[in-house]
């Protein structure tokens, strides 16, 4: 029969039943909804029932449809999809125990549709006290409409992995696979409820599947140690265009929601607002790259595309850490490619309260992520006594045995604008460089402060590299080599005003400028101070600069703060600026 109705007055609710339907036959062609005194729909264990369309007419009853546990799918539709002109919310309730996107109860393929937003679906776990969760599947053209979702998990821990013997993380799923899309949807999705911390409800994109338009809700941690909500993109699906909110948690000890990128995903053109966590001891909204399995070769990894990433800090009485974007490296080489990335400060003390990026490795490792030709803000602190934005690119751990990191963290050519406090002592935001990690070729810019408030910064640390990178300081921004372990080399210098720190003692760090420099104002200002191991010592010169244009300055437009009292003295002798402190 190509299609029949359900009847007025059924005998029973199940969709199973030939005799609850017009035709005597359960439809394979179109199902259709009218009025019905029987408008609880289930589906029989391992129904694997199958219809290409589902209709509900004007006069429809308000549905609700529910999917139990079972082997093979309780609905598959195959057509057109799900239409809906009852002006009535119909409702698919998919709750279940499943524990991968391989077991799902509900499935959309060909080219079928979820339907518009008086569509209503949910993933979840049997009860609040169950676990694991029902599974919503997408295969190959199919669409999610502009239908809503939501996606969560229970309060109790799952069984073993079937497949790997160890514990689950998945909650309630919706997974979108082969070139499928989320379309126009609207997803909310929930962390973990109870005792197993790590399991969390998701919306998985496998294989080159894309999240169209669709907007997205992570909603943060509520348990202390549990996770946030989780969209996830494997394979080389991607972003797309849609929005994404990652919410901070609203626990101790709890994880904020978050976006993770493996393989060779890209964050397309989304829209991501990582958002501080609310109470202290609290983490922020992420997004992540190459965080998760699976390994790839070392050449490859997830990237940022041409996204808009936007870090908040802890702002209007948000206690917790900041929303932050994470590079870290652990499977692949991630790269922020062409995204935008913006880093806002925040109004407590607390160094991690503040928006961040972090490009970073734990050797040994075979991976590197980098910035790419990301543009790059960090915003000041919203006050005095705030933490200002920042982006690090760091290296921890170290190399074992045989296993030596030959690349490591890079600014690749990125521009990052670190930008100035704009009111009184308020921080600049900033950008620092650690371990063996290396500037690139970016373009690195540190702008003056308003009204009171600190220059922006840039600084390197350790053995880090300033490569081939550029160097702008306006005003008093600031470039900080007082705490490398030897010197830093970069390509130019530009500067209109700024600030050069470093220290003075036995191995005091000269900056190198291989290429140009160029002196935009009267006058270029060093802050001085000394090194704690020791070494520094009156009436002795220290290399402070070298690059081949000093010959064409005068050692007067050099200005520098005092050392217990003593005034600095400048002089070019070659190739290199130097300073000595005289005294009697």
């Amino acid at each position: 029969m190509s299609e029949s109705t359900w009847k007025t007055q059924p005998a029973t609710c199940e969709w199973n039943t030939a005799s609850n339907w017009s035709s005597e036959e359960v439809p394979a062609d179109t199902a259709i909804f009218a009025e019905s005194s029987q408008s609880a729909i289930t589906f029989a264990t391992d129904s694997n029932a199958s219809v290409k369309q589902i209709e509900f007419n004007e006069h429809s009853t308000a549905y609700t449809f529910t999917f139990g546990p079972g082997k093979t799918p309780g609905l598959t539709v195959t057509g057109e999809g799900v239409s809906n002109v009852s002006r009535k919310q119909q409702s698919f309730i998919v709750a279940a125990t499943s524990s991968g996107h391989d077991n799902p109860q509900l499935v959309f393929t060909n080219t079928a549709t979820a339907g518009s937003e008086d569509m209503y679906y949910c993933a979840g776990p049997i009860g609040e006290q169950g676990y694991g969760g029902g599974v919503i599947s997408f295969c190959d053209n199919a669409r999610a409409g502009s239908a809503r979702f939501k996606v969560w998990t229970g309060a109790q821990p799952p069984p073993q992995f079937r497949k790997e013997d160890t514990p689950s993380t998945v909650g309630g799923e919706v997974s979108f696979s082969n070139s499928s899309t989320a379309d126009s949807a609207n997803f909310t999705i929930y962390g973990s409820l109870g005792i197993d911390g790590d399991t969390f409800a998701n919306v998985v994109f496998h294989d080159t599947a894309t999240a169209g338009k669709a907007t997205f809700t992570n909603v943060g941690g509520t348990v202390s140690g549990g996770d946030g909500g989780n969209t996830q993109f494997y394979g080389n699906s991607n972003a797309d265009h849609g929005v994404y909110n990652n919410w901070g948690a609203t626990h101790e000890k709890a994880n904020g929601g978050d976006v993770a990128f493996d393989s060779t995903a890209s964050g397309g053109y989304g829209h991501f607002y990582n958002h501080a966590a609310v109470v202290a001891g609290g983490y922020g909204g992420v997004t992540s790259f190459n965080n998760n399995p699976p390994s790839m070769d070392a050449a490859q990894g997830a990237s940022a595309g041409n996204g808009s990433y936007f870090n908040y800090g802890a702002r209007q009485g948000e206690q917790g850490g900041g929303g932050h974007l994470e590079f870290s490296a652990r499977y692949g080489s991630p790269t922020a490619a062409d995204a935008t990335i913006v880093n806002y400060g925040s109004a407590i003390e607390n160094k991690s309260s503040a928006g961040h990026t972090i490009f970073s490795i734990n050797q040994p490792t075979q991976y590197f992520p980098t910035a790419g030709n990301a543009k790059v803000w960090n915003h000041p602190a919203a006050g005095e006594g705030g933490a200002a934005g920042f982006t690090e690119f760091s290296v921890y751990g170290k190399e074992t045995g045989g296993d030596v990191s030959r690349q490591f963290p890079t600014a690749g050519g990125a521009t990052l604008f670190n930008l100035g406090g704009c009111t009184a002592n308020a921080g600049g935001g900033y950008t620092v460089f650690s371990g063996n990690s290396s500037a690139g070729c970016a373009t690195l810019i540190a702008y003056g402060g308003t009204h009171g408030g600190y220059g922006g910064r840039i600084a390197f640390y350790d053995e880090s590299v300033g490569d081939n990178a550029k160097v702008c300081l306006f005003d008093d921004g600031e470039l900080d080599i007082g705490y490398h372990t030897s010197g830093v080399t970069i390509g130019s210098l530009e500067m209109t005003g700024g600030v050069i720190a470093t220290q003075l003692g036995k191995e005091t760090p000269c900056l190198t400028v291989e290429g140009d420099v160029a002196i935009k104002s009267s006058h270029v200002s060093f802050r001085f101070d000394t090194q704690k191991s020791g070494g520094f010592s009156y009436n002795q010169p220290y290399t402070l600069l070298r690059c081949s244009a000093l010959t064409e300055l005068n050692p007067e437009c050099f200005r520098g703060s005092s050392i217990n009292g003593v005034e600095p003295g400048f002089s070019i002798v070659g190739h290199e600026l130097q300073v000595t402190f005289t005294k009697p």
